[in-house]
């Protein structure tokens, strides 16, 4: 979450924390766990890594914790699992709030998903929680895309296709 975090807040990583600070009965400051932050990436990095993620959230794996239909909330984020689905995991974010959820055993075991539940039960528990927390919250935009622009690749040359490329005689290409 400390790195998922750090696409959310412009590029700088603060460690996360449980606790913000601890008062005594008189309020009274006993423990104080301010946090220091340091940028890591530039604001062009942060901006496609936003892109990328909250596409995954809207079209890929990640569908199923998406919040732009319900509640008009952006979300980025990505799934996870290992071999068999004996682990899921979803790890996203909204201009709120950053969480990962984790599904598995404590001995391996493969997760089976009752039909209409959806393919990751991570992604179906974040969403439900980040309803709740979400709920009233105005919409606010994670990424700026003004500056982006998209292009086409060649799946032979790995370059920007050409002509060339859609007169490809392979399907599908």
């Amino acid at each position: 979450t400390d790195a998922f975090h750090t696409f959310n807040n412009g590029g700088y990583y603060v460690k996360g924390r449980t606790f913000t600070k601890v008062l005594d009965s008189s309020g009274n400051v006993v423990l104080d766990n301010e946090q220091k932050s340091e940028q890591v990436f530039s604001e062009k990095t942060v901006d496609y890594m936003n892109y990328c993620l909250t596409k995954a959230a809207d079209f890929g794996t990640g569908h199923e914790a998406d919040l732009s239909e319900s509640l008009g909330i952006t979300t980025a984020g990505k799934t996870g699992s290992t071999s068999s689905y004996k682990d899921r995991w979803f790890c996203g974010y909204t201009s709120y709030y950053t969480a990962a959820v984790w599904c598995g055993y404590k001995q391996p075991e493969e997760i089976k998903v009752t039909s209409g539940t959806g393919s990751n039960p991570a992604c179906t528990m974040w969403a439900k929680v980040m309803k709740k927390l979400h709920n009233g919250k105005e919409w606010r935009d994670i990424s700026d895309t003004s500056g982006m622009k998209s292009y086409s690749i060649c799946i032979d040359s790995g370059g920007i296709a050409t002509d060339s490329c859609s007169l490809d005689g392979r399907a599908n290409r």
